[in-house]
């Protein structure tokens, strides 16, 4: 409802004013004899250089006189530089009976079912452990892979490995000289990560490895065979060995598409995805072709944009005819047309990637690859740290993503033991593990992914406000009351009543959600989601602490408390299965 309201009145702005702000938002007022919503005339007064009553003066008669206005809205007060909203009782309820009737809360989202999107997210390296950056661009994907699922979209989700590029030379090269066959049967990834920093302590001291770490990604390249025998076996165990650990917390990619088969090897496909047509040689001849890009007399080629684009130059090809990650996302971007056509194609890599991916998207619609309308976007995130400073895989100063999740665990028994003693055993293993998976991944999506975080202990294992186990509680509490009256269902919704502020607040928020949906899915930001839930909760708080619901002796007021019960426990339900986080029925 405010969303709603918020888009009516930019739309009013729009139109009267021929001004407009990207951002408006709506107040609650302090008491509710000043409105259920207002608007202040702020920034539109120092935009028009005119008094913000007299513009409030003039959008209320604005309103009066449109016939297209939202009816909900009753009348409309001004009081010096607002604009006070009153909504229309039978109105707002009638809007509510209408949103309860719908099959599907997210609106009519059929035509979307012929639509596709391609999301993606850059795995891990080969050969490197899952850290706590493991917890970040993952979880930010699969909460998208899961909406526009939830949307009707055909939705393709990729962790796109990264398994190309000189740094793996450098692994072949240490496996040659230091590998135990035995210990990469038992845990291949925890094997090469060992070998890892091990020749990068190594070539630090000893020139003459760089030349043979370049000459080993050579021989990749070129398709030799025992390089991709190593290579293949090197592959397939880290992404078993990824694919496990991320489905600790949800994650879960329907193809893992390793970069080096852009690369035409001939390696053996995991899943059952399409074969590669063009590779990244027949991409960077392509790109010559069409005078796109330029090859050197070095036999390097480079991508040269004109001055008025003003980005700088980037490399497809280095003269020993290896490709980096800009052939090999350029391969993949006319591969995902090719073969599925999509409507968008999301990126969640982190803020570093911001040029790299921006050159790629600019070079792509230079190529003609890409339809007019196809959609091409980063969605960055920042880093996270550690309290004592960043970490480094290099020096292996990480905290392992698999350690990571045991501790959480580990924390979250020993606080519910210090509330409930009366719960152990395997029930206690169960609620402990959605407790800590509140408490890590709700504590990450809650914050714009754009954010630097800097990981705690102590604010990710917090119970209060807005955190995942304070809102949990509150589906709890929500579920024990329904299950005690022993709700059904089938209330007849024209006889709904309701006149407390506290329910008719709760109302407000739940009729927000398409609109909080459509917001995210434009905007491609968790932790709108996530801020909407804590509202919602915090509304379901004020609700169940101020009016009768058990107690309540007239039955159509009970009916209507517990059908607004079950609604809210239904969108929190809805948001949680999106932000891919599960729900306990008790706690």
């Amino acid at each position: 409802m405010q969303l709603q309201l918020q888009a009516y009145i930019q739309n009013c702005i729009q139109e009267k004013y021929n001004i407009s702000l990207q951002h408006i938002s709506l107040e609650t007022p302090p008491k509710s004899d000043m409105g259920d919503f207002a608007f202040g005339c702020f920034l539109l007064a120092k935009e028009m250089r005119k008094s913000p009553q007299a513009i409030a003066e003039e959008i209320k008669k604005y309103i009066e006189e449109d016939t297209m206005k939202p009816q909900e809205i009753d009348h409309i007060e001004v009081a010096w530089p607002y604009l006070n909203i009153f909504l229309d009782n039978e109105s707002f309820i009638s809007s509510f009976k209408d949103f309860l009737k719908q099959e599907n809360m997210y609106g009519d989202t059929s035509e979307n079912a012929q639509k596709t999107i391609y999301i993606d997210y850059i795995g891990a390296n080969v050969g490197k452990p899952l850290h706590i950056w493991h917890m970040c661009t993952p979880s930010q994907w699969q909460v998208f892979v899961n909406l526009f699922q939830k949307l009707w979209y055909r939705t393709i989700s990729d962790s796109h490995i990264w398994d190309w590029g000189i740094i793996f030379g450098k692994l072949i090269v240490a496996y040659k000289l230091y590998g135990d066959d035995k210990k990469l049967q038992e845990n291949a990834v925890e094997h090469l990560f060992e070998l890892y920093v091990k020749i990068s302590t190594e070539s630090e001291i000893n020139e003459t490895l760089e030349s043979q770490f370049r000459e080993a990604f050579k021989q990749l390249s070129q398709g030799d065979t025992q390089m991709k025998d190593i290579w293949k076996k090197f592959t397939q165990s880290s992404i078993e060995t990824m694919n496990m650990q991320l489905s600790r917390i949800f994650v879960k990619p329907k193809y893992n598409i390793w970069e080096s088969f852009y690369e035409w090897l001939w390696l053996a496909k995991m899943e059952d995805y399409p074969d590669l047509e063009y590779s990244m040689k027949d991409i960077v001849a392509e790109l010559i072709g069409k005078n796109i890009a330029t090859q050197n007399d070095d036999g390097s080629v480079w991508v040269v944009f004109p001055d008025e684009m003003k980005i700088p130059s980037c490399i497809l090809q280095k003269r020993d005819g290896t490709h980096g990650y800009l052939a090999s996302d350029l391969a993949s971007i006319k591969y995902r047309m090719e073969n599925w056509n999509p409507e968008k194609i999301l990126y969640f890599v982190d803020v570093r990637q911001q040029l790299h991916l921006k050159q790629a998207f600019t070079i792509s619609h230079m190529a003609w690859w890409l339809h007019h309308s196809t959609e091409l976007t980063h969605a960055h995130n920042g880093f996270i740290s550690l309290k004592d400073g960043a970490m480094s895989t290099r020096t292996g100063k990480i905290i392992k993503l698999e350690a990571l999740l045991d501790e959480a665990e580990k924390r979250a028994e020993k606080i519910i033991l210090e509330k409930r003693d009366d719960i152990q055993g395997d029930e206690l293993k169960n609620l402990a593990k959605i407790i800590w998976i509140w408490a890590i991944k709700y504590g990450y999506l809650k914050k714009s992914r754009e954010t630097d975080v800097i990981f705690d202990w102590d604010e990710f294992m917090s119970f209060e406000w807005n955190s995942g186990p304070y809102i949990q509680y509150a589906y709890v509490r929500a579920q024990k009351v329904l299950k005690k009256a022993g709700f059904k269902n089938d209330f007849n919704h024209s006889t709904l009543q309701y006149t407390q502020v506290e329910e008719k607040e709760l109302i407000k928020h739940i009729l927000d959600f398409p609109w909080v949906i459509a917001e995210i899915s434009q905007s491609y930001y968790a932790h709108t989601l996530c801020l909407y839930t804590y509202e919602l909760t915090k509304k379901f708080s004020t609700f169940y602490n101020n009016v009768p619901i058990l107690t309540e002796q007239d039955t159509q007021l009970l009916s209507s408390r517990l059908i607004l019960l079950s609604n809210f426990s239904r969108i929190l339900e809805e948001c949680f299965e999106i932000l891919g986080i599960p729900l306990a029925q008790e706690m």
